[in-house]
């Protein structure tokens, strides 16, 4: 829980679920309009009202567990920065023993923080989420390199990060070792390059006989079946290319395939096997 200040006042706390009563007195001598003497609003006269201690044996009896943090209401830290330590339920009868006008002031506190964790607990699970997405993505749809940076560079720019990505990305072919990135392009331009006499659809299916690219679906409101295809190399394929975020949707991937495999990759569409 994020801290808990009334009037400027920090209310320390033990573990998350006990606070400060002698903090909250603090507080509540320096509200406005407050004329009354420390001593009236002290914490020993409050917890030796019979009112506080009929409310300690209703929380006890409906407490379970064994741990002393589970069924002990009230908690006294000894020494000089000790103090009594007590329940959500005890700091609101506190709050209303002083005033009507301070325990609203601590319950609309208290109403504060809880919104603001649950806020913070909301965008932890939303990036939580984003990472397993992206995680599995990565691997079902053997993304390149550069498109799994550019991915984890826009998670870590939604979820306020500082940058600590790098600028770029090593694509290249799984067999290469000098560590430099290789041109691409997508199949129909691999094609007219290369001055092949073969549809891209034609050259897709020789493709996918050989076990380089393969077809994967996902939802769509206009496709037949509600679903759309779309080609993505293999881990097979990723020698001859690599896989990247299709530029007219996020959601499929684009084929490109490296200038520097063309010879192997001409054979393999015209006769099925690599130069």
């Amino acid at each position: 829980m994020n801290q808990l200040v009334i009037d400027g006042v920090s209310v320390r706390q033990f573990s998350e679920s006990f606070f400060c009563l002698n903090d909250l007195q603090r507080a509540a001598m320096l509200a406005d309009g407050e004329t009354r003497s420390s001593r009236t609003l002290e914490v020993h006269e409050f917890m030796r009202r019979p009112e506080t201690q009929q409310l300690i044996d209703l929380i006890k009896k409906e407490t379970t567990g064994n741990s002393r943090s589970m069924s002990e209401p009230v908690i006294t830290v000894p020494g000089r920065n000790g103090g009594t330590f007590v329940c959500k339920e005890l700091v609101y009868s506190y709050a209303m023993w002083i005033s009507p006008a301070f325990n609203l002031k601590v319950i609309r506190t208290f109403d504060s923080i809880v919104m603001q964790q649950q806020v913070i607990d909301t965008e932890s699970e939303r990036i939580k989420a984003a990472i397993i997405i992206l995680e599995s993505a990565t691997k079902t749809l053997n993304l390149s390199n550069s498109s799994k940076l550019s991915a984890y560079q826009k998670l870590q720019q939604f979820a306020g990060l500082p940058n600590i990505m790098p600028s770029y990305a090593i694509d290249a072919p799984s067999d290469a070792v000098d560590g430099s990135s290789r041109p691409t392009h997508s199949l129909t331009e691999f094609i007219r390059k290369n001055g092949l006499n073969i549809s891209a659809q034609a050259a897709f299916k020789r493709l996918a006989e050989l076990g380089l690219v393969e077809r994967k679906s996902r939802p769509s409101t206009k496709g037949a079946n509600k679903t759309k295809q779309f080609w993505s190399i293999t881990a097979k394929g990723l020698i001859y290319g690599k896989n990247i975020t299709s530029p007219n949707n996020p959601r499929e991937t684009q084929p490109h395939f490296y200038e520097s495999k063309s010879a192997d990759l001409v054979k393999l569409m015209v006769v099925g096997q690599a130069a």
